[in-house]
């Protein structure tokens, strides 16, 4: 497992479990859209690199690197929301533990409109245009969902 430290135009560096640090063309990145902070790892053919993302290795999401998380879209919006929504399941996965718990004691008060305006609104984001195409939301540090 390594890091990827920096992104230029035309190189990347990353720093390896060993302390080593390696510059490789940004060609050998074999994944869209890499980031700093991206956990990847490396393969060396001869004397060339390539660099494949690392799953996760645990947990229902993983950190994006930036603050905020990225989720199955099919797992938040099926089970996190529809079946869970009413415990504040899906606030909990998005990060908001406070609206969370808001709803946990109170959406009783509600009488299951909190639960459907919610289950509605991740329907619409993860299978519409935004999310349509992907199989990941993703979640900015605050829980709003991000593209």
């Amino acid at each position: 497992m390594a890091q990827i430290l920096k992104i230029d135009s035309s190189e990347v560096k990353i720093g390896t479990n060993d302390g080593k640090v390696i510059t490789v063309p940004i060609s050998s990145i074999a994944y869209p859209d890499p980031r700093e902070n991206d956990t990847v790892n490396v393969y060396q053919d001869g004397k060339n690199y390539i660099i494949k993302k690392a799953n996760p290795t645990s947990g229902i999401y993983q950190e994006d690197g930036g603050g905020g998380k990225k989720i199955n879209k099919h797992l938040f919006v099926w089970v996190g929301t529809f079946l869970f929504g009413g415990l504040g399941v899906d606030r909990f996965l998005r990060g908001q533990i406070g609206v969370g718990i808001c709803k946990l004691l109170f959406s009783w008060l509600t009488l299951g409109i909190w639960e459907l305006v919610d289950w509605i609104i991740a329907l619409t984001k993860a299978y519409g245009s935004a999310y349509g195409s992907v199989e990941e939301i993703t979640f900015d540090a605050a829980g709003n969902y991000t593209k």
